[in-house]
């Protein structure tokens, strides 16, 4: 007698990474009947659960982790992450979310970018014993991406009131330290020309991300923000469904300060407090000539957008 195969669920991980339209690219997975990312049994869930990061934190950086929980997580109340959630937790709880209305379920944790190859072998054979896993990661044109982040970072930590609910700082040591970099620094261009000195978590290196889950998953795609808005058909291919459509994006065509209030996209078109001059987008592209110049080496290319 035959077995019957049996198709695994589709978790779909995107490593990143953050101002780079993520959030309008799981929009247009949802719509498509792909992969949802709804966490938490709330009203408004969300994309981001951040899982496999504090995972990370707890086995190797316990005494962060122990204060990411209590500061990051903890307030928010969601039903997806507890004290001591392991890899076992995350499995069984991403399966608990697949339904029939979609292939699978979406990870858009903007902190996956971060996790070191190391911590990545460790938790890739259980995922995909468990899942069709597919990775991709989303890039923009790091000076305009880098400037929306610290910008960003600017406008709702200096400025705490303003912030997303999960943005709100509850630690007084970093309030004090915002309010000391809104008198050192006057607007928010100022505070990002002193962020791009060194590779930072303000300004990663997209090759390093890419190298890393390329080394423990099978499946891995980078996507250049620029180019699937342009044209979705590779990225159509890569997850086995047509894409009509892209989803709206704030980010693209670039409009800086002049950019539409989409609804549901407050994170993109809240980001930019200023226009870069030419003068800073040269400024920013001359310090940030080693991101460039490692992806040309990797891909043997430099997107024709980004120059």
């Amino acid at each position: 007698m035959k077995l019957k195969s049996v198709t695994k669920p589709i978790l779909h991980i995107n490593a990143g990474v953050g101002w780079s339209a993520t959030k309008p690219l799981c929009d247009t997975f949802k719509k498509i009947g792909y992969c949802h990312h709804k966490f938490t049994s709330d009203k408004e869930g969300t994309s981001e659960p951040n899982m496999l990061y504090y995972m990370y934190e707890r086995k190797y950086k316990p005494e962060h982790a122990d204060y990411y929980w209590n500061t990051e997580h903890k307030h928010r109340k969601f039903d997806f992450i507890k004290k001591d959630t392991n890899i076992e937790w995350y499995v069984e709880y991403i399966k608990s979310r697949v339904v029939d209305s979609h292939r699978g379920v979406g990870d858009f944790s903007n902190s996956n970018t971060d996790l070191p190859s190391h911590f990545l072998k460790e938790i890739a054979p259980i995922l995909e014993e468990n899942f069709d896993v597919r990775v991709t990661m989303i890039w923009r044109n790091p000076v305009r991406r880098s400037y929306s982040q610290i910008s960003a970072w600017y406008r709702y930590f200096t400025e705490n009131t303003d912030a997303f609910e999960g943005w709100k700082i509850r630690d007084p040591e970093k309030l004090e330290y915002w309010q000391m970099i809104k008198r050192k620094y006057p607007d928010s261009i100022s505070f990002w020309k002193s962020n791009l000195d060194a590779p930072s978590h303000l300004v990663p290196d997209y090759v390093t991300s890419w190298k890393n889950w390329k080394s423990a998953f099978k499946k891995v795609k980078p996507i250049i923000m620029e180019e699937v808005w342009e044209d979705s058909n590779d990225l159509s291919n890569f997850i086995g469904m047509k894409i009509d459509k892209m989803h709206d994006n704030v980010y693209y065509p670039e409009r800086g300060t002049k950019r539409p209030e989409i609804e549901g996209l407050r994170d993109q078109w809240s980001s930019d407090m200023q226009d870069l001059s030419n003068d800073d987008l040269q400024y920013g592209r001359n310090k940030l000539a080693w991101v460039y110049d490692n992806f040309k080496k990797e891909f043997g290319y430099i997107p024709q957008s980004w120059l």
